[in-house]
This record gives structure tokens, C-alpha cells and sequence, in this order.
């Protein structure tokens, strides 16, 4: 019996509010797509066999027993088409292009008129106006290197050139905060740091993935964090296995993981803090002990 053939999408939709983004494509296509975060452990391994050398861009995977193949770009959309058709195409394109997510630029595909009259009767994919409210604690989860464990990666480098060593730092704690720039809940972290930073005892590192450079520098300028240590480095947010974002590491001055999670706002960040005057034992004790993954520690 010949293998099946499988298709994934591996993009970007890493923000809280894409949460929905990836179920929205794949019911587009009928099923025919899996989509999977370009920083996803999985995704990452199929992608490393197809093409070793890879970017960090919106990209198709097909998987056939054990071959599989890569296609970007133009490329990508003339594999969709050999086996979506013109409406499951425009529907992904419309979803894609909605969120922000640059995925294979416009796409105008002819849809007959029965067939566009019969997908503009859905109901639209409700959009939320405003981020929610998750309270005073950060949001535990198992995302990367596990409590108690070393930084995966010794180093980073800020736009700067300045090279900022994980492993040891004989005076601070750092804190890693990963970011994305068309992300709500970013904006608002983006919005308390400047604020955060000017007080915090910790060495504070904001860290973004695959992201262009002028809506970077629009994002920093906006939010007054020129000044903080800016890192874009998709590598480091594949190492921590972050998927989704905004999401921070708190390591000690030996590179160890104190805390971890989501953190979508000012005391999300202190609560994260604080994980630094607790023991890792007793970090795991009280979330053993919790019905649910939301983690105040004071």
C-alpha cells in the first residue's frame, strides 16, 4: 500500500490572539493542510531533512513515507494548487492576509460564481477588539527547557553587537521575554517594559523571531526600547521551543530555568520575577499543587 502524502504549513501564527488562526486554515482546506509554528520541535526536524540550510519563512512541507520536500515562496502556492482548489485556496489566502501573516503575498485565484456566492455565506471568523484579562499571575507551561535545567543556548547578540553570555553573569538574573511585532498582547508587554526595565534588578533581553526589519524598528521606536538589549534571532526562539508568544524565561546568574511561561502584562512580568526567590523545588511543588497553570509568586 503506497504511502500517504501529507501536507504541512509551517508559519508564524504564534501570537495569543492566533490561537484559532491554525484551525481556520486547516478547516479551509478541508482538512488537506496540518498547520504547525515554524518553531515547532516536529516542524523543524521534517524541515531540517528537506532542506538543511532553511530560512525562517511561511513554508510547505510534503511528507511521503520518508521523503520529504520543501517549497517557498511562488513555489509553495503552485504546490497548493496541485491539490487545493481554487476556493480552499482563496479561503486560506483570505485568513492568512486578515491576521497579518505574509504568507504568499495577494492572491486574486478565479472563483466561479456559485462557488463564491456559496463561501461568502459563511460566518465570517469572529475577531477579537480587545486582548483579555488574565489576571495577576503568568501562565505556566511546559513550552522548552524544563525547570531547574541549563539555558539551551550560552549566548546572544543584540542589534547592537553586543555578545550577552546566558551561562553566567556575576551580578543580574536575566529575563527573556519573546516577542513578535503584529502581536496584541506584545504591545501591551511592549508598553509596560520601558517602564519595568527602569526598576528591575534583572537583566532583561527581548527576543524576536523571523520579522522585517522596518516594522521592527517601527515597533521599538513606538515603544521606547531602543535602549533595552533587542536580540532577532529565530534560532534562540526555536532552541526555547517558544510557539507562542509573548512568552518568558527567568534564569539565574548560572543560566538556570527559574520560571517560565506567558506573560501577557505588567504583573505577569513582576509575578515571572519573582520566580528568582523561590527555590525550583518549591516552584514545582506549588504548581503540583494548583487545579490550574495561572502562578502568582510573591
Amino acid at each position: 500500500m503506497a504511502a500517504k502524502t501529507q501536507h504541512y504549513l509551517l508559519f508564524d501564527a504564534s501570537c495569543s490572539l492566533c490561537s484559532d488562526l491554525a484551525g481556520d486554515v486547516e478547516r479551509a482546506s478541508d482538512h488537506k493542510l496540518v498547520t504547525k509554528s515554524l518553531y515547532d520541535r516536529d516542524a523543524l526536524e521534517l524541515l531540517k531533512r528537506a532542506r538543511p540550510n532553511y530560512k525562517f519563512e511561511p513554508t510547505l512541507l510534503q511528507v511521503k513515507g520518508d521523503k520529504v520536500r520543501a517549497f517557498t515562496g511562488m513555489k509553495m502556492r503552485a504546490q497548493m494548487v496541485t491539490f487545493l482548489n481554487p476556493v480552499q485556496l482563496l479561503k486560506i489566502a483570505r485568513i492568512v492576509q486578515k491576521a497579518g501573516v505574509p504568507l504568499f503575498g495577494d492572491f486574486e485565484e478565479h472563483v466561479p460564481a456559485q462557488e463564491a456566492l456559496q463561501e461568502t455565506s459563511e460566518p465570517e471568523h469572529p475577531q477579537e477588539s480587545a486582548p483579555r484579562d488574565f489576571g495577576p499571575g503568568f501562565r505556566f507551561s511546559a513550552v522548552g527547557p524544563e525547570l531547574g535545567a541549563r539555558t539551551p543556548i550560552s549566548e546572544l547578540t543584540t542589534l547592537r553587537g553586543e555578545t550577552l553570555n546566558l551561562n553566567f553573569d556575576a551580578e543580574r538574573n536575566t529575563l527573556l521575554l519573546f516577542l513578535s511585532t503584529h502581536c496584541p498582547f506584545c504591545v501591551i508587554v511592549a508598553q509596560a517594559l520601558a517602564e519595568f526595565t527602569a526598576d528591575a534588578p534583572e537583566r532583561v533581553l527581548v527576543i524576536f523571531g523571523a520579522t522585517e526589519p522596518d516594522k521592527l524598528q517601527e515597533f521599538l521606536h513606538k515603544h521606547q526600547l531602543e535602549n533595552l538589549h533587542i536580540v532577532v534571532s529565530p534560532e534562540a526562539r526555536a532552541a526555547f521551543e517558544v510557539t507562542g508568544v509573548p512568552y518568558g524565561f527567568a534564569l539565574d546568574q548560572r543560566g538556570i530555568v527559574r520560571g517560565k511561561g506567558v506573560v501577557n502584562n505588567n504583573d505577569h512580568l513582576d509575578s515571572l520575577a519573582n520566580t528568582f526567590y523561590v527555590s525550583v523545588e518549591a516552584f514545582k511543588q506549588a504548581l503540583a499543587s494548583r487545579s490550574e497553570d495561572t502562578v502568582v509568586v510573591s
